[in-house]
């Protein structure tokens, strides 16, 4: 029983190494154009993966942009009034406060449900953004702030395929069989789960603060790539909006089924942008939508049955 724990245990861990060094081989071979859609690929990847550890619990988040921008703004603040430390520690400074931050935040919002707990996350990142608004019109007279060292495009191929990687080790935690019974109790009946002495609370505030500061850090390296944030572009809606339909259209039952979303929704809507920049809405609303209908359990179901076809015609 032990050997066979460590067996799929160093498979596993071989697994979600492999992906991100792929994803980053292959895009050294891409012109420069795709390298900096392969960043943004990376970024939704990273973020929607994070999600997915809070959506395995039954909650719907839409605060996925206020830990993104807090990591950004953490970051650019380290960088004005820490100059003399290196960009790469910077990165990882604000760890700890996202994650007393994210902790607390938890401990409040995680005590809601359904459509509650929806509106609480939205309400987070709107609050936080114009938070940001009154404070840089109040204590600079602009919005915006300028990070002077830029982050190439390898090496932002190279830091968000290492945070990948980081990010796939926490849902394959979640696949661990102890922990996925857990979230599974607290999505189908957490009363239940209460009853069987299991502390839910605990573990939903663990894998909140794990994902928050996940998505933070993701913030903090977009935020040196960019070499400039403003509340509207960090804080911005749209952001949550789109991990979440990366979250939904992969599912959550298997590990590429995300990372397939993030590619359907990246690449083929910057070449929708391309051929047809006014109706680009349009034409990606009704391709999520066939999609959607088609796969009812997102990329994560098709793969399951593919693997499923694939060793029944074996044997």
């Amino acid at each position: 029983m032990y050997q066979k724990t460590i067996k799929i245990f160093i498979n596993n861990f071989f697994i979600i190494f492999l992906i991100p060094l792929l994803i980053f081989l292959i895009s050294l071979f891409l012109p420069l154009s795709y390298q900096r859609i392969t960043v943004l690929f990376l970024i939704y990847a990273c973020l929607s993966i994070c999600w997915i550890a809070v959506f395995k619990m039954g909650y719907v988040s839409l605060g996925t942009a206020a830990f993104y921008g807090m990591g950004a703004y953490m970051f650019v603040y380290l960088t004005k009034y820490l100059p003399q430390l290196s960009y790469h520690i910077d990165l990882f400074l604000p760890i700890p406060a996202i994650a007393i931050i994210s902790s607390l935040i938890g401990y409040v919002t995680m005590k809601l449900r359904g459509i509650f707990f929806i509106f609480a996350t939205f309400a987070l990142a709107e609050t936080l953004r114009h938070i940001f608004i009154y404070l840089e019109i109040t204590y600079t007279g602009h919005i915006g702030k300028v990070v002077s060292n830029y982050l190439s495009t390898s090496d932002a191929l190279a830091i968000f395929s290492f945070l990948l990687f980081f990010c796939l080790l926490l849902y394959k935690i979640t696949e661990i069989p102890k922990y996925k019974l857990i979230l599974s109790y607290i999505k189908e009946d957490e009363i239940l789960a209460k009853v069987a002495g299991i502390y839910t609370l605990k573990y939903k505030i663990l894998f909140f603060t794990l994902a928050s500061v996940l998505q933070g850090v993701v913030g903090s390296v977009s935020a040196w790539h960019l070499s400039y944030i403003d509340p509207h572009l960090v804080f911005n809606p749209t952001i949550s909006i789109q991990v979440l339909i990366i979250g939904l259209l992969g599912g959550a039952s298997h590990i590429l089924g995300p990372i397939l979303a993030s590619v359907l929704v990246v690449y083929v809507s910057e070449q929708i942008i391309r051929i047809a920049p006014f109706f680009y809405l349009i034409i990606f609303g009704l391709i999520i939508i066939v999609v959607s209908l088609l796969l009812k359990g997102g990329f994560s179901d098709l793969i399951i049955k593919l693997k499923k076809n694939l060793y029944s015609k074996k044997n």
